[in-house]
């Protein structure tokens, strides 16, 4: 199941970004029964903006941008729960995976149960 990252969210924002069209792409498959945003990919996303200097309103407008273009991604986000961030916590312990990189994969297994 594709769990897309913080890399497609980007991508898909930046018309100039070399993987823009490859993302775009993923991102119109978030109508399909098996692709999904991790939540931690939004998280992280939030987080660079705001990291980088964009404003409120900076913010605001991309997340706009977001639902309109691609208005499914509000029903394609994995939720959160105490076991993602357990798995995550073991996830960077055993693999020295990122957190955010960690964050997004526990979802997976969860999904799998």
């Amino acid at each position: 199941m594709p769990v897309l990252d913080t890399v497609v969210l980007f991508s898909a924002a930046d018309e100039k970004d070399k993987g823009h069209e490859r993302s775009v792409g993923y991102m119109e498959k978030l109508g399909e029964r098996d692709f999904y945003i991790a939540c931690f990919a939004l998280f992280e996303f939030d987080v660079i903006l705001k990291r980088r200097g964009y404003s409120f309103d900076d913010r605001m407008e991309r997340y706009g941008l977001l639902l309109k273009d691609f208005p499914v991604s509000r029903k394609k986000i994995l939720r959160l729960n105490p076991s993602v961030f357990y798995l995550t916590a073991r996830l960077e312990k055993g693999l020295e995976l990122d957190y955010f990189d960690a964050g997004a994969a526990p979802k997976l297994f969860s999904l799998m149960e």
